[in-house]
């Protein structure tokens, strides 16, 4: 049975500049492309990135965008060919991606598990975490789920915590082919292999630096740490991170209607 797969895809723009032109390419352009290839989604919708918390913008924080795409297989995604047909952005180097592959469901859910969505209302701590090279995913698996999660799980203010592991043969935002395009940099951010997509919930921005910044020595720092302090590797190398609201502002299944107003 297929697993349904979940892409979240965090935009970072590089000029404030860009936004009025980047929110015109996404409505008039990129979404209903990603629609008409993509006619498998159940769920197309957009976050809007709130601004970070004390302390966040030093982990490799991505400040614009997160699209969250549910599909019904990780293996039914637009080709090459597809890709390189869609309206490129307005003006070059406008945005840094990180895009994960998941499956739907959290494969673990540490935290919370019993407060609604109606229950208060909260900010989403999302994060996309790759252990160094050299650390095998082993190594780094019994540090995260003997020693970071028991210490997670015990920040004050922490609402929910649950994680995604990523996938690893299709961890490419595309279906990968012999014959691959020349944009594809393997070394870059768009291409990186991820380990986990992490989520936490806060009540609010202080209490989210509160937990991270404001509670020392809370954090256990693993062996193989390329950084002292959380998240214990580089961020925008192997760490992104961004912050979101609980409700999209954006459901382009639902609303899209070719129009900007």
């Amino acid at each position: 049975m297929a697993v349904m797969n979940k892409t979240f895809i965090i935009h970072s723009v590089n000029n404030v500049d860009f936004i009025p032109a980047l929110e015109r390419w996404f409505v008039n352009h990129h979404c209903p492309e990603v629609l008409a290839q993509e006619p498998w989604l159940t769920r197309y919708v957009m976050y809007r990135v709130m601004p970070p918390a004390k302390g966040m913008e030093k982990m490799g924080f991505l400040n614009y965008r997160v699209h969250e795409n549910l599909g019904l297989s990780v293996e039914g995604r637009r080709s090459l060919k597809g890709l390189l047909a869609m309206t490129p952005e307005p003006m070059d180097d406008a945005m840094t991606v990180a895009i994960a592959n998941v499956p739907a469901e959290p494969t673990e859910d540490f935290f919370g598990q019993n407060m609604g969505h109606t229950d208060q209302a909260f900010i989403r701590f999302v994060s996309f975490m790759s252990y160094p090279k050299g650390v095998s995913r082993e190594e780094g698996e019994k540090w995260f789920l003997e020693t970071h999660v028991p210490e997670v799980c015990n920040l004050p203010g922490l609402l929910r915590f649950f994680t995604h592991k990523a996938y690893d043969k299709f961890h490419s935002p595309i279906p990968l082919a012999d014959d691959v395009p020349d944009f594809a940099n393997f070394e870059g951010l768009f291409f990186h292999q991820w380990d986990r997509v992490n989520e936490m919930w806060f009540e609010s921005n202080s209490a989210w630096t509160k937990a991270f910044i404001e509670t020392p020595n809370a954090l256990t720092k693993p062996a193989w740490a390329t950084k002292d302090t959380y998240p214990f590797v580089q961020p925008m190398e192997d760490f992104v991170c961004t912050n979101i609201l609980e409700r999209p502002d954006q459901n382009m299944l639902k609303y899209y209607d070719g129009h900007i107003f």
